[in-house]
């Protein structure tokens, strides 16, 4: 017996007609399998006609014609479309659940939901529905029905900020259940917009103060006076340990490419760095024409997200079996740049060995630890000049 699925209504608001097109609408276009009955309702918002997400969504909501619908941003790119018909058909046979989404935070801190966040892959894989603290804005889904009755917030401390947020803490708070779920997708965002995000986490924390702290994927809001507020001593002890605890990291694995390195003349330096933020930048400076991002099946799902665009260069991601990683290393062509993440310490070693050219390691707490190939190291330095970026461990 097949897997129960469900037709969908996908709504999206877009600023970027670009963007929507090389993401959302490619990925749609290329998904094969998905019902006939799934639409897409584009909202435009090019002209800034809505003030907030809520307004242009709830807008979209009123002209689906499904009972699930989904709000997406324009610059995700869609890998299964019956995976996502199937999370809605999930939703349906739940009533206890009041919203669903790709990828939340629990009460412990943890991303649940398996994606790519630009080039590295985030989040506790679950085939289930997971009880999560709340939802991020990049993918979730409602009942038509509820979602009329009860629309996204349109208040202007939101804005384009934690509307998700908010609309899982009114379902946890009338006693549904907030849930995250593997629905296959790539964000390709080109920015991180900060902008009145600490007042959106406060108008929340004010609303559901008996629900705080809550945990987000753009931090913990702490209630009424917002999450920003956090004293510096704080602050600064919790970047300690993050510093100690990704140090301890890289010497394991600088230990682990003593063999590669030497016999190579490779230089053994583990860098502490966000890849995620930095990307684009290692393009710039490697001049390269494309960029290619792979990371290693852990189930044995395979996926390709191909076309896409970051800053005017051509821009692929693939989730492969290990093989296929292995065969990609060894086949690099000097243009381009290739970004291996979501690595296991005892697969740096390996893969480095197949790597035909110079190469950097690097690591983060929230991003993991990944490998680039394809550009000169010493044109990288600036990147990771800082002393935050070097581990404090030697040998």
């Amino acid at each position: 017996m097949g897997e129960v699925r469900t037709p969908v209504s996908i709504v999206c608001v877009y600023n970027d007609p670009a963007v929507l097109e090389s993401c959302l609408a490619a990925s749609i276009k290329a998904g094969p399998g998905a019902s006939r009955q799934t639409e897409v309702i584009p909202v435009d918002n090019v002209s800034g006609a809505f003030a907030s997400a809520g307004a242009a969504l709830n807008h979209g909501a009123r002209m689906a014609r499904n009972e699930v619908v989904v709000f997406v941003h324009q610059d995700v790119y869609l890998h299964s479309l019956p995976a996502l018909e199937a999370a809605a058909a999930t939703l349906l046979a739940d009533p206890a659940i009041g919203v669903l989404g790709a990828v939340g935070v629990d009460h412990r801190g943890e991303v649940i939901g398996a994606m790519r966040d630009r080039v590295v892959p985030l989040g506790r894989s679950t085939s289930v529905p997971v009880d999560v603290d709340s939802l991020d804005e990049v993918l979730f889904m409602v009942t038509r029905s509820q979602v009329l009755r009860e629309p996204l917030s349109e208040s202007p401390d939101l804005a384009w900020h934690a509307y998700a947020v908010e609309y899982c803490l009114r379902m946890r708070a009338s006693g549904r259940r907030a849930a995250a779920v593997d629905i296959p997708l790539t964000h390709n965002s080109m920015t991180t917009n900060l902008a009145r995000l600490d007042v959106a986490h406060r108008s929340v924390g004010h609303t559901y103060a008996g629900l705080v702290p809550v945990r987000t994927t753009c931090g913990i809001v702490g209630g009424e006076h917002g999450a920003g507020t956090t004293s510096w001593p704080v602050r600064r002890a919790r970047g300690a340990r993050t510093f100690w605890g990704e140090s301890v990291r890289a010497r394991r694995v600088r230990r682990s490419l003593r063999g590669v390195a030497q016999d190579r003349g490779h230089a053994r330096q583990v860098v502490l760095a966000d890849i995620r933020l930095l990307v684009d930048d290692v393009a710039r400076l490697a001049g390269s024409s494309s960029i290619r991002v792979i990371d290693p099946s852990r189930d044995g799902t395979v996926g390709e997200a191909e076309g896409l665009e970051r800053n005017g260069l051509a821009f692929s991601a693939a989730t492969l079996r290990w093989p296929g990683v292995v065969a990609a290393v060894a086949a690099i062509t000097p243009d381009q740049l290739l970004l291996v993440s979501g690595l296991r310490p005892e697969e740096i070693a390996p893969l480095a060995a197949t790597a035909t050219g110079p190469y950097v390691v690097g690591l983060a707490r929230d991003t993991g630890l990944w490998l680039l190939l394809g550009a000169d190291p010493a044109a990288l330095t600036p990147l990771w000049s800082r002393p935050r970026n070097r581990p404090f461990f030697v040998g």
